[in-house]
This record gives C-alpha cells, sequence and structure tokens, in this order.
C-alpha cells in the first residue's frame, strides 16, 4: 500500500468512528430522579445515586431536588405536559390519587421490571406497603422507599424532672393529657406536647388507628367518585377538642401545618412529638437529651382499638414519556433493583429512621440484632403490622389531597383559634373537600 493509500485509509477510519452516536462511543443514558427530601434524606439519596453510578458504565443516574413534594409534582406535572419528565419521582403518600389517575404520565413499577426483564415480585414489600401502593390484581404501582407511620417521640429527662417514669410512655390519649399537664405543673418543659403535620397525624393516623371511615368507598380506595364523611364525626371531634382544651396551659402547642413542630421537641422546648418515624435521624443527631419511642395513643373506649397505623412517606413513581427507550426504563429498573437491594434498604433504615421497606432487609436487621441493640427502632414497623387489622386501616386514596389537607388545616386551626367549634371545623372541612374532589372526579373520569 503506498503512503498515500495509507493515509486515506486512516482518514476513512477516524471520519468512520467520529461519525458512530457519541453515547455508543462514550456517554452513558441518563436517568433522571426527582427526588423530594432535604437534609440527611436528601444526602443519602445523592450518595446512593453516586454508588450506583460507580457500579457499572452504561447509566448515568442524576439525582436532582425539585421542591417538597407538592412543588414537585407541579413541576413533575409541567414537564410531563412538555414532554420531558423525570424518568423517576420521589412522591409522598398524599399524592398516590393524583399520580395513579395520571392518564398516561406514569408506568406501574412492575410493568418498569417486566419489560427490563428483571425479577420483580411485589410480595417482596412489607405488606401495609404492598397494600397501599398496589393494584387489585398485586402489581405495584410505585416503588415503596421511604416508608413511615407516625409515632410518639418523648424526652425521658423532662419526664424524670416532672417525677414520671422515663421508661413508660403514654399508651392512650388519656394518659396523654395526663402526662403532659402534669410536666406543665411541674415546668419540666414549656409545653407538653406538640405534633407535626397535623391532616396527617389527627384525620389520617388518628382514624386508622381507630378504624375510623374518613370517606366513602373504603376511603376513596374504590373510585374517584368517593365523598368525605367528616362531619358528625364524635371520635374526630372529641380530638380536636382534646388539642383546643390542651392548648389553654400549653399542655398542647400547636407548632404549624408541616414538620416544624419538630423543632419544639428537638429543642427541649415540647415534652412529646408525634411525628414521622423517619425524624428519628434529625432528632438522634441535634436532641441534647435522652428520648424514647412509643406507638401513636389510641382512646381506650373505642371497640377494637388500638388499630395499626398507615403507612406514610413516599414511593418512586416511573413517568413515561413520548420517545422514552427501551433503555431508558432499562437503567429506570436496574437503578430502582439497586436501591430495593438489601444493602441500601437497611442502610437507609439504620440511618434514617425509615422503616425496611421489604421483608429480607427487615430480617436482616433482626437477625443482626439491630433492633435489641437500639430499643424502640422496631416502634413504627410493630405498629404497621402487629396492632388490630380493620377495613379502614388501609390508607386512602383521595385526589387533589394536598390540597384538602390545607383545607383541613384552615379549618381547625380556626377552631384551635376559637373562631368556630371543632364540630364546624370538621363539617367545613367536609363541604369544601368534597368540591375539590368533584372537580378532580371531573378530570380523572
Amino acid at each position: 500500500m503506498t503512503p498515500k493509500r495509507a493515509l486515506l485509509g486512516a482518514a476513512a477510519a477516524l471520519l468512520l468512528a467520529t461519525a458512530l452516536p457519541v453515547t455508543a462511543q462514550n456517554r452513558p443514558i441518563e436517568i433522571n430522579f426527582w427526588m423530594g427530601l432535604t437534609g440527611q434524606g436528601g444526602e443519602l439519596l445523592t450518595r446512593y445515586g453516586e454508588e450506583f453510578n460507580k457500579s457499572q458504565s452504561e447509566y448515568r443516574v442524576i439525582v436532582s431536588f425539585k421542591g417538597q413534594y407538592p412543588e414537585q409534582r407541579a413541576a413533575a406535572v409541567a414537564a410531563f405536559r412538555a414532554g420531558n419528565p423525570p424518568h423517576i419521582m420521589q412522591m409522598f403518600d398524599a399524592g398516590s390519587g393524583d399520580m395513579m389517575h395520571a392518564k398516561g404520565a406514569v408506568v406501574p413499577v412492575s410493568e418498569v421490571f417486566k419489560r427490563a426483564g428483571l425479577q420483580f415480585n411485589p410480595a417482596d414489600f412489607i405488606a401495609p406497603a404492598r397494600g397501599y401502593y398496589g393494584l387489585p390484581n398485586g402489581d405495584l404501582l410505585s416503588m415503596p422507599f421511604n416508608v413511615s407511620t407516625t409515632v410518639l417521640f418523648y424526652n425521658k429527662d423532662a419526664f424524670r424532672r416532672a417525677g414520671l417514669d422515663p421508661e413508660k410512655p403514654p399508651q392512650t390519649w388519656p394518659q396523654l393529657i395526663e402526662t403532659a399537664k402534669k410536666i406543665r405543673s411541674t415546668n419540666a418543659a414549656a409545653c407538653g406536647y406538640t405534633t407535626t403535620w397535623l391532616a396527617w397525624v389527627m384525620l389520617e393516623q388518628f382514624s386508622s388507628r381507630h378504624n375510623i371511615a374518613f370517606g366513602t368507598k373504603g376511603n376513596g380506595r374504590g373510585g374517584v367518585d368517593a365523598s368525605l364523611q367528616l362531619a358528625n364525626n364524635p371520635q374526630l371531634t372529641r380530638q380536636i377538642q382534646t388539642l383546643v382544651d390542651m392548648q389553654k396551659d400549653k399542655s398542647f402547642d400547636y407548632g404549624g401545618r408541616s414538620n416544624d413542630a419538630a423543632a419544639k421537641f428537638i429543642s427541649g422546648e415540647c415534652a412529646m412529638l408525634t411525628q414521622s418515624s423517619g425524624g428519628l435521624g434529625a432528632i438522634a443527631r441535634d436532641a441534647k437529651f435522652q428520648f424514647g419511642t412509643a406507638q401513636l395513643p389510641y382512646w381506650p373506649d373505642v371497640k377494637g382499638a388500638p388499630f395499626a397505623t398507615t403507612i406514610g412517606g413516599a414511593s418512586l413513581w416511573v413517568f413515561n414519556a413520548p420517545n422514552r427507550s427501551q433503555a431508558e426504563f432499562r437503567g429506570v429498573a436496574q437503578f430502582l433493583n439497586y436501591l430495593r437491594s438489601d444493602k441500601v434498604m437497611t442502610d437507609w433504615a439504620k440511618a434514617t429512621g425509615f422503616l425496611p421497606a421489604t421483608n429480607t432487609a427487615f430480617k436482616a436487621m433482626q437477625d443482626e440484632g439491630f433492633f435489641a441493640k437500639n430499643p424502640g427502632r422496631d416502634v413504627p414497623i410493630l405498629s404497621l403490622i402487629q396492632a388490630n387489622k380493620g377495613e379502614n386501616t388501609n390508607g386512602y386514596r383521595f385526589g387533589r389531597w394536598t390540597e384538602i389537607r390545607d383545607v383541613f388545616h384552615e379549618e381547625v386551626e380556626k377552631a384551635l383559634q376559637g373562631n368556630q367549634s371543632p364540630a364546624d371545623a370538621l363539617r367545613n372541612t367536609e363541604r369544601r373537600g368534597n368540591a375539590l374532589l368533584r372537580a378532580f372526579e371531573r378530570t380523572a373520569s
């Protein structure tokens, strides 16, 4: 071969190489994952993305925070309409009704694994989680991840100052009321009790704990034509009245609609707090006192109580999009497969206080003695799986629930301020909430 021909051959080979798709040469397929957590949870999710990326070279997961869950949901809907939603979105329990009725927007996670040819069995997840996020045929709509439920955290040091046994937290609401008043009368803390996430704790979890229906059609699980049933509910009315009465001597102190009240507990201002079990990590890191964990209190005069609390936290939803390739869906399935591994699930549960979402992760933590070495850490999962089950302990599935939660907040706040009765607060929530449900029904039908 002449030097000229050799040069032309080399040039042709170089031209052919550069003509190949860049992705095929050296660029991994990007998988966008939108998370709804900040702080420790957000840091861990970012780390899991980085670890997955290091474990293989075909895909690159990009973990992004797009705001708290409601803001993130709005951004994802806008992105879907524009044809470019994230591949995976972490969405809290209250958004499940909206997500499952988002026509064409999501692909059930069971289907995602099937397309990718990866083994996936919904029965691998703890029963309350697969029940909450499952379909009638047993498939999963979304993958449970940061699973939680409501628990009672209490300040053992404040209990000691009040002359209370720090190893005997209140189990019932009458006991909690008495404990809070003792803490205030002895000035063991400036506030006896507070709560985060008012609607989640005092409506959703409280109702499950007492097997109360607060809506028709299985609390919305039976169809989009469901309605709220809150007016003339004696148990819910009593609970709101209890908070109204307790705040008079700061046995109860309202801390806001979301998670702000946790700061009142962590600082030592309030001696007891109802919060997501996922809040344990921040309490363990920042509180300067000994604390304990107990199950959500119940009213002992309610027949069958205590019933199981219900699932909270969030799950991972997979978005559909025009021109989204099978290779992208395979990458989504592989990343979700990594997240549900025992390694990640146990690390996540130990660090955050969220529950291990899979049966094998829970068993692995039991077998290594984690719960024996860390008393109280099994409280939330026992609250979900060991307490009595009833027809109203499987959660709810209403559309526009984040807006309905805010309606509940507004109306209960008026009751706490003395501007209306607890019965009126529930009556007004039902009326306004049902108007939102009928609007949702028109768009989802």
